[in-house]
């Protein structure tokens, strides 16, 4: 027998994907466009602009303890290696979020809000256990 609990979750979870405009990709070729049309702004995450966003606030969205202050603290590159032929380049970094103490995040993905960038999905993973303070850390591999 199902549960009403069970049926709400299956119903917001129906409603949240459909108002996330899992649509095609705009611009054809472009793999980007179906990220920013499900993430509802323009930004385009890259290394450049990563390392502009260090020092800066932003905010998780955690389903069971409302919203959490994360400060991004760290931006690790991933040196590139030399390209064997003229092909796309990927670049790949490491972004170290740090939170308060408390309960731990699980590694998931969760939805986060910034002031200049708006709102977007991000995976997020435990990367260090500090002395009043827990660090996330956020993977990109990007093809540019």
């Amino acid at each position: 027998m199902m549960k009403r609990r069970d049926l709400l979750k299956m119903g917001g979870s129906s409603l949240a994907l459909a108002g996330l405009g899992l649509a095609a990709p705009a611009r054809a070729g472009d793999p980007q466009a179906g990220v920013e049309a499900a993430a509802g702004n323009a930004y385009r995450w890259s290394l450049d602009g990563a390392r502009a966003l260090v020092g800066q606030q932003f905010w998780l969205n955690d389903p069971e303890r409302g919203a959490i202050a994360l400060t991004l603290e760290k931006l690790r590159e991933v040196p590139a290696r030399a390209a064997a032929s003229a092909g796309p380049v990927v670049e790949q970094f490491t972004l170290y979020f740090a939170g308060p103490a408390g309960a731990v995040l699980a590694a998931r993905n969760y939805e986060m809000d910034h002031a200049q960038i708006g709102r977007f999905a991000l995976s997020l993973a435990l990367a260090e256990k500090r002395t009043g303070s827990y660090v996330y850390r956020a993977e990109f591999s990007l093809l540019v």
